[in-house]
């Protein structure tokens, strides 16, 4: 799983490369997205955190940050955090 600055989330297949899917955003994804279970949190400069379903990339749920996130989401303890470019940090539980 990888983001690039042609604002696509890229999965690609660990075997042989072979890309199985994108997503497309509004602006560079430039933070790693973060696979949880069969769920894929992946942050975009466009300023929303894209929740995706991980088998086929279909956008689940997005929450609008208000500003750019160029930062990797961290989880432990079953919540991810992220934080915006204006400094903003968010939490969200994703136990299932």
């Amino acid at each position: 799983m990888l983001g690039g600055r042609d604002k696509l989330v890229h999965a690609v297949r660990m075997e042989d490369g072979k890309e199985v899917w994108t997503f497309a955003t509004r602006s560079a994804v430039d933070a790693s997205p973060l696979i949880v279970g069969d769920r894929v949190f992946a942050p975009s400069g466009d300023g929303n955190l894209y929740l995706l379903d991980l088998a086929t990339g279909k956008e689940v749920w997005k929450f609008a940050s208000g500003s750019r996130i160029s930062a990797s989401p961290a989880i432990a303890g079953g919540r991810l955090v992220v934080s915006g470019e204006d400094g903003q940090v968010f939490c969200f539980d994703v136990r299932p």
